[in-house]
């Protein structure tokens, strides 16, 4: 690269950029096809220089991914030289850049792990959910990193991310990554264990008992085995005084209402969308059923006549008759003409069913304003229902147990939806904002590369989608 323009300033760079296109049109070119070459972006993200490093993004898009001599992109310098303005530049350009590879595997997700950019680290896994899955070429994970430098606050943003992250691949990484195995055959529980071993034998050399040790062992190491041993459990939470950031929020302990809303969520995204659909038609088809069954039972009901007749093992008997067998018949219209044994199996196979099914709606039907509506509308429902039982019941006594039973699944289902609501709107601030980056005159095609990128998230079923 021109000499020039590695010792201009910034704006003299962009002059002297295009001074040198009068003379050689096709240096970008050649740069872009040469292996490991120190490109004007490389050079704009070692000076944290953002203007001129749009600039050659419009220029050369491709920039982005190229890795140098020592095996760096342009993110990885701007993220090694602490340049965060440009890191979110080139994040809200290309969210995959997270996921590029430099010397020894190690991708812009896994230094910011090593050194502790805990604000960074929770943008990338903001943006770019599956680079989580992105390992070192010694089959080290981001969490190996984290533990083997001691980066406590780097290990809490990662577990309280992976509790609380909405992806369709969510319930493999929660077991998977944090039981990965690296080279040496060790996973995160194990090098912490170790690093706490090595620790007590140091410390033990210079005279201190093993009590001793354990109770000044550091602070690394202490919570970090409590923290991997308690499931991934973040006893810390942030100060309420302090700035409110999604770093903060990662390493914060996961509320109830949380939990439950990254559940259904993730057991949402489970379900391909065409099946999704073929069951919300066959739910539909149940619960017209169900509900049209409580009004027209079988026999039909009663009608006001000058004998009333009640059904007795299988026969209808007129009220003296039924007097006389024990029966006490009531001649009121409108109610079920089943014996009370019958219209017990009826009422509570036929409540539960609907009940069932209206659950499962609810997992079916998505998030938001219209999800949320149509949740509301099913529990209308069922207290319609719960209404129609009590009135067509031969007795009261009889519908008593599955008019418990209804107002009790409609209060539950009404703390569900409420719970879940609050839920997943803390989890919102999981959700990707490219706004938060710089806002600088980016190319069309830069724009729609990152447009493209956050297609595909949506597609994945990310949280945004849920």
């Amino acid at each position: 690269m021109d000499n020039f323009l590695i010792e201009a300033s910034e704006e003299e760079k962009i002059n002297t950029l295009y001074e040198l296109f009068k003379n050689d049109a096709g240096f970008l070119k050649r740069i872009n096809e040469t292996m490991f070459e120190d490109t004007p972006l490389h050079l704009a993200a070692s000076d944290g220089e953002t203007c001129f490093a749009v600039e050659v993004m419009n220029l050369m898009p491709s920039f982005a991914r190229k890795l140098n001599k020592d095996g760096l992109s342009p993110m990885h310098l701007a993220l090694l030289k602490g340049h965060s303005e440009l890191v979110l530049l080139l994040l809200r350009a290309d969210r995959d850049l997270v996921r590029v590879k430099g010397r020894g595997g190690m991708t812009p997700l896994h230094y910011a792990t090593h050194n502790g950019s805990i604000d960074l680290l929770a943008d990338f896994l903001e943006a770019c959910p599956k680079s989580i899955e992105d390992m070192t070429v010694q089959g080290e994970t981001v969490l190996h990193i984290a533990v083997k430098n001691n980066m406590l606050e780097a290990l809490e943003v990662l577990v309280g991310w992976l509790k609380r992250v909405c992806h369709e691949d969510a319930f493999s990484w929660r077991t998977d990554i944090l039981n990965w195995r690296d080279k040496q055959g060790d996973t995160v529980l194990d090098i912490a264990a170790i690093q706490l071993l090595y620790e007590i034998n140091a410390r033990n050399s210079k005279g201190k008992t093993a009590l001793g040790t354990l109770q000044h062992q550091t602070k690394m190491d202490r919570r970090v085995v409590r923290q991997l041993l308690r499931k991934t459990r973040v006893s810390k939470p942030p100060s309420p005084k302090s700035t409110k950031t999604l770093a903060k929020y990662l390493r914060s302990k996961t509320t109830f209402d949380e939990r439950l809303a990254v559940y259904i969520t993730r057991q949402r995204m489970k379900i391909a969308e065409d099946l999704r659909n073929a069951l919300l038609v066959v739910a539909g088809v149940i619960v017209a059923a169900t509900f049209h069954a409580v009004f027209s039972p079988p026999g039909s009901f009663r009608k006001e006549t000058a004998n009333p007749t009640i059904m007795i093992n299988g026969t209808y008997s007129t009220v003296t008759d039924a007097s006389a067998s024990g029966e006490s018949p009531s001649n009121e219209a409108g109610k079920s003409v089943m014996d009370n044994g019958a219209f017990i199996v009826f009422s509570t196979f036929n409540t539960f069913v609907i009940c069932s099914v209206i659950g499962i709606l609810g997992l079916l039907l998505s998030d938001g304003l219209i999800g949320g509506n149509m949740m509301l509308m099913l529990i209308y429902l069922l207290v319609c229902y719960a209404v129609s039982l009590y009135v067509i019941s031969p007795r009261l006594n009889i519908a008593v147990p599955d008019l418990l039973f209804l107002s009790l699944f409609i209060v539950f289902l009404y703390t569900i939806l409420l719970i879940h609501s609050l839920g997943k709107r803390k989890l919102q601030q999981l959700n990707y904002d490219a706004n938060k980056c710089p806002k600088e005159a980016l190319a069309d095609e830069v724009q729609e590369s990152g447009a493209r990128n956050a297609s595909n998230d949506s597609s994945a079923k990310n949280i945004t989608s849920a």
